[in-house]
């Protein structure tokens, strides 16, 4: 955990970093136009795209991705549908929950920033309590820990809303900072480093796998001076269950946490929504939603009220609003997911051309009528089921077809599904009931992706991106997650987008423990360059795992660093190479990771598990082959005249394995260096002669690296009968010299050979 780690995201941190992260199950865890015809149509289907918001969450799912009680990014329904905007063209697209239209990344973005400990932003702040309500009892009761310890707990089953009680309290006392303790999960904790001053710090301990050691209630009542002198606060959120291990040890600590009923924040979100709700007291009263919220956690109330919201704003975005009783049977058969809906609907219809219809239907949905036909044709080919043209007028025409699968057709010939959280059932129900065709599909979503211009691409790519984000949520399956990313990731177009679905797996409260499990398990997988291969991890899959961990660097530092190791250990492909070695060098340009990196490699160099170790040898050698514009390895950039302890340790660990393609480049790398910048020479010298002794402490000279050391500076610059003495052989024979000299045992130099240095 990073404690000591200043607002300054240049500021390094002070506290070493603890050792690395503890093995999961896992472990043991040129772009292509379109032709000139469809790519008009397409460049017309996004005049006058407007997007809705979010269909409903079904029982299963988690309200938000980092909030209990549903106050997270849930986007007011009028402002993603468009305010106002009540045109008769106007192009509906539905969302999965918390991931508005296009917004996937910057979603991503905010969630790591949080994670990662940056001080949360005000406007942000307001936006997550801007339908919270408060409770003078609860403020209170915190308070009074507060200011009698620095430190409270609140405690709580999931849903109740413990996290933004916590953000509550903390605005309320006027904190010049709210942070978030960086944390990775089940990493221990020590509040001692906190160094910023007037700051509520929040430490989330909400996931379901943690457990707190004997003595973590001691530790927060420790630390009351120290937060003191700081002037800050520290709330834990956790589930009671997880703080029952250690309660007896800070009782005076703890506040069980009262919600609010489920009814009160139904009512909350919806009288307070903007634009105002049409039929308020009667969805208020409607008793078949009611039912639903008797004795319910506050998460269940923010769900309802969500699909409310997005069933007023489809129905305002049509000109033939339905009535308030089909709007309720809208709402209830949402919840649901559509399930019996959609089961009902495919027996009656057993047309294949039919479903294929509505399924394509489904992806470009608010799309023209010309569109969807043709979209209907190349996803019946690509199920190897091309629906057959009719001859003349005979079977149902598009109006027909239409009005068949449930969507209506607009004034605009546009074709669109009103029912909330219809559009993504569809999919989801397709990818249940056919398994055998959903890599088909997903490599048709990519082709329609990629052929489409690049606005209209990316919002489909989106759309599907949400939908495996939600069905991986709610399934716990991550072969539909696999699968999409990998199809996605082997196209250029798309490849941006299959890092951002890794991405969101993984910071997910519900998947996330389960996908960095499956992450580790296919960057330990070996290399096949057929998708479809169950058993390796496809290359492009590999690449986009690579981007997406250095993306979720900053948050989870030792996490993202070992799966870059093991992806760099396990592959024999240079563009898995390259890419590892990118997000290394990405995460190593982040100033404040630094002492993270280093301090996690260091732990790894010497560990009793040979696979940490081989993994940190790899990821060091990443680094140090890696060089600024001006060709000095980044390690050396740093400055300083003698050789950083980290980087012997990494050396030394390098050189205990065989002499690898990339041992070899990161010695030419270093001396390269030494001839384009000559006042490195002593360091690099001194840094590979040094590598040879076990250690700083144990000067025992290791043969084998000496061996190692000496053939590595011959394949720099081989020895060659007759050969002339240039810079770059004198280099190579100081360096042998060198190390040959370094044993103790050695017979002193003898006459012709060259000085040290």
């Amino acid at each position: 955990m990073t404690l000591h780690e200043p607002s300054d995201p240049h500021a390094a941190p002070t506290t070493p970093a603890p050792p690395g992260e503890t093995p999961s199950a896992a472990s043991d865890e040129t772009e292509e136009a379109p032709p000139p015809e469809r790519a008009e149509r397409l460049r017309n289907d996004t005049s006058s795209s407007v997007r809705t918001s979010e269909p409903p969450l079904t029982d299963g799912d988690d309200p938000g991705r980092a909030f209990d009680d549903g106050a997270d990014e849930e986007a007011d329904a009028e402002t993603a549908a468009g305010a106002g905007d009540h045109r008769d063209d106007a192009s509906v697209v539905q969302n999965v929950p918390h991931n508005q239209g296009t917004v996937i990344a910057v979603q991503n973005i905010n969630d790591i920033r949080r994670l990662r400990g940056t001080p949360l932003d005000e406007t942000w702040l307001k936006r997550q309590l801007r339908f919270y309500i408060p409770r003078d009892d609860t403020a209170k009761a915190i308070d009074a820990r507060l200011t009698a310890h620095r430190v409270a707990v609140i405690h709580a089953q999931a849903g109740t809303g413990r996290y933004t009680t916590a953000l509550h309290v903390l605005r309320a006392n006027n904190m010049k900072a709210i942070r978030q303790i960086r944390r990775e999960p089940n990493e221990a904790v020590d509040l001692g480093g906190l160094m910023d001053e007037d700051t509520g710090w929040i430490l989330d301990l909400r996931a379901e796998e943690e457990t707190l050691r004997t003595g973590f209630g001691l530790h927060l009542k420790e630390v009351k001076d120290h937060l003191c002198t700081t002037r800050s606060f520290v709330i834990v959120v956790t589930r009671s269950d997880t703080w029952s291990a250690v309660a007896d040890e800070a009782t005076e600590l703890e506040h069980s946490l009262t919600p609010p009923t489920a009814l009160e924040v139904f009512r909350r979100r919806l009288t307070h929504h903007k634009p105002a709700i049409q039929n308020l007291d009667q969805w208020l009263g409607e008793r078949q939603i009611i039912q639903h919220l008797d004795g319910a956690v506050p998460a269940v109330a923010v769900r309802w009220a969500g699909i409310i919201t997005t069933a007023e704003a489809l129905n305002r975005s049509t000109t033939e609003p339905k009535p308030f009783p089909e709007l309720v049977e809208f709402v209830v058969k949402s919840a649901q997911n559509w399930r019996q809906e959609l089961l009902n609907w495919h027996t009656r219809n057993t047309d294949s051309a039919h479903r294929t219809y509505q399924l394509a239907a489904a992806v470009f949905d608010g799309a023209s009528v010309e569109t969807i036909r043709e979209a209907h044709f190349s996803l019946g080919s690509a199920l190897g089921d091309t629906p057959q043209s009719t001859k003349g007028q005979q079977g149902p025409g598009i109006i027909q077809l239409t009005h068949l699968i449930g969507a209506e057709l607009g004034a605009d010939d546009r074709i669109r599904f009103l029912k909330p959280g219809y559009t993504e059932a569809i999919v989801d129900y397709f990818w249940v009931d056919r398994p055998h065709h959903v890599a088909a599909f997903t490599r048709w979503t990519a082709e329609q992706a990629t052929d489409a211009p690049r606005d209209l691409g990316t919002r489909l790519a989106d759309r599907v991106t949400q939908w495996a984000t939600r069905y991986t949520r709610s399934k716990q399956s991550f072969t539909i997650l696999r699968t999409v990313a990998t199809h996605w990731a082997s196209t250029p177009h798309l490849a941006d987008h299959a890092q951002h679905l890794l991405v969101a797996a993984a910071i997910d409260p519900t998947t996330g423990k389960r996908a960095r499990e499956q992450y580790l398990a296919w960057a330990k997988g070996l290399d096949t360059a057929d998708p479809a291969d169950r058993g390796p991890t496809p290359l492009p899959l590999k690449r986009a795992l690579a981007g997406a961990l250095a993306q979720l660097g900053p948050a989870y530092p030792k996490i993202a660093l070992k799966r870059l190791a093991e992806l760099a250990a396990n592959t024999t492909d240079a563009t898995v190479t390259d890419a590892v070695g990118d997000a290394l060098l990405s995460l190593w340009d982040q100033h404040d990771l630094r002492p993270k990196i280093r301090a996690t490699l260091t732990s790894w160099f010497d560990a009793s598990q040979r696979h940490y170790t081989a993994a940190a040898r790899r990821a060091f050698l990443h680094l140090a082959g890696r060089t600024t514009p001006n060709g000095i390895p980044v390690l050396l950039a740093e400055g300083g005249s003698q050789p950083a302890p980290w980087a012997l340790s990494g050396w030394r660990c390098a050189v205990d394995g065989e002499l690898s393609r990339d041992t070899q480049d990161a010695v030419n790398t270093w001396l390269d260096a030494v001839l384009l910048d000559p006042d490195l020479k002593p360091t690099v010298l001194q840094t590979l002669t040094e590598a040879v002794y076990r250690s700083a402490e144990d000067r025992t000279y290791l043969v084998p690296r000496y061996l190692l050391l000496t053939h590595a500076a011959y394949g720099w610059e081989p020895a060659r009968p007759g050969q002339q003495p240039t810079a770059r052989t004198h280099l190579r024979d100081v360096l042998v010299t060198a190390l040959r000299e370094a044993d103790p045992t050695a017979p002193t130099r003898l006459h012709h050979a060259p000085p040290p240095a």
